[in-house]
């Protein structure tokens, strides 16, 4: 763009310059390849890192995520095959909140007992 005006010469406007935008590459998502290792035991693998297991147990299927931890028993393979999709799942974190509740109320419970039992015990050490 060129600027004229009577009392000062001709001049050109610098150029603006604007920065390139980095444009993500496209990728496939990672898929989960499943490897079939021993008789009822099959291994997930999900973008080339250990994604869990499967075990299959008397009755059913029990899966694992990648730490080893259980995540559920099921009755069907692809049943426990699918609850690997993710631990964080709705499915998965309500079982997970289940078994924390019935565990806090266990402790308490067993708690309780104890404390009735030590306290009764203190009662009657005197008369022993």
């Amino acid at each position: 763009m060129t600027i004229t005006s009577p009392q000062a010469p001709a001049r050109t406007a610098p150029a603006r310059t604007v920065p390139a935008r980095a444009v993500p590459a496209r990728t496939a998502p990672a898929r989960t390849m499943w490897a079939k290792v021993d008789t009822g035991f099959w291994v997930a693998h999900h973008g080339g890192e250990y994604f869990g297991s499967v075990d299959e147990v008397a009755g059913g299927y029990v899966s694992r995520d990648a730490h080893g931890i259980p995540i559920g028993r099921y009755d069907d393979l692809d049943a426990a095959k699918a609850s690997l999709r993710s631990t964080a799942d709705p499915v998965n974190a309500a079982r997970r909140r289940r078994t924390e509740r019935l565990s806090l109320a266990a402790a308490t419970a067993l708690g309780a007992t104890a404390l009735g039992f030590a306290l009764t015990a203190g009662a009657l050490a005197p008369l022993l």
